[in-house]
């Protein structure tokens, strides 16, 4: 007897363990769908402009969008599946858990004689989100390490530093959001005048006005000539740093010396480097 309730409970949850893996395939899949659809009417809607918004406000074109079943349809689906779906996937995946372990766990207990986890399967759904927990917070652990690693690099880049100057990683960030690092951090590809005072405030990779100005102002920072390639800017950097680091150097303004030459550096990336010889044309 032990032995046919143990092979019904193992087919019952392999049956639902494909039709909800099933299920939540197919939700994806038009989840992705008619976000792409979505997608796409929203560029229409901006590159009509101020076409598009006179169409919307003009009631003979509602009346003409209601007429049209095909369209209707296909927009309010756009709207509404990938809300609806996102939330059914969520569901989906949680009954996924909490079915498949309660049946196979019952399962296992008639053909091979192990105890049951919990008794009911509300223990399975507490343990589904138990997981979740876990994995949030892995997640985080993880990103927090990798931030970690990207702080531990750059403090290196330094030279003639040690790790151990500081007693765990919450002094060593706070030390470089104080010293000037916080803005590269959070605003990767943006503004960097926001953070360091304004000197290259309103230029970023896209080139726009005064580029060249601020370009040559920043390798003037740093000391480089304009034609400088990406290692000497490294090398020029890495001296300038350590010599007005507010660790090593106590004079009155070497915080703030320390702080430009951060921006100078951050803004002779790559790509400005890359933009700067095309400008002038010393490729």
């Amino acid at each position: 007897m032990n032995k046919i309730l143990g092979y019904f409970y193992k087919g019952l949850g392999k049956f639902l363990d494909l039709l909800l893996t099933f299920l939540i395939v197919i939700v994806n899949i038009a989840v992705d769908l008619f976000s792409a659809v979505r997608r796409f009417f929203l560029y229409i809607i901006s590159m009509g402009g101020c076409l598009i918004i006179f169409l919307l406000l003009n009631p003979f074109a509602w009346r003409g969008l209601a007429r049209n079943e095909w369209l209707s349809t296909l927009i309010v689906l756009a709207i509404f599946v990938p809300i609806l779906g996102n939330v059914s996937e969520s569901f989906l995946k949680y009954a996924h858990y909490v079915v498949t372990e309660f049946f196979y766990d019952r399962a296992d207990h008639y053909l091979l004689g192990k105890e049951n986890e919990f008794e009911n399967i509300s223990g399975y759904g507490r343990a589904y989100w138990e997981k979740k927990e876990r994995e949030r917070i892995k997640a985080e652990e993880e990103k927090r390490r990798q931030r970690e690693e990207e702080y531990r690099q750059r403090f290196e880049d330094f030279g003639g530093f040690t790790w151990t100057t500081f007693d765990d990683f919450s002094q060593f960030e706070e030390f470089f959001r104080q010293a000037g690092y916080g803005g590269f951090y959070e605003n990767q590809g943006g503004s960097y005048g926001n953070n360091y005072g304004g000197s290259y405030g309103g230029t970023s990779s896209s080139g726009g006005y005064g580029f060249k100005d601020q370009y040559e102002s920043a390798c003037d920072t740093l000391g480089v000539n304009y034609t400088a390639d990406k290692y000497e800017i490294k090398l020029a950097y890495r001296k300038m740093a350590k010599k007005y680091h507010p660790d090593l150097n106590k004079e009155e303004g070497a915080k703030e010396k320390f702080q430009k030459i951060n921006a100078a550096y951050e803004f002779l990336n790559d790509t400005n480097v890359e933009m700067y010889k095309k400008m002038t044309g010393t490729n």
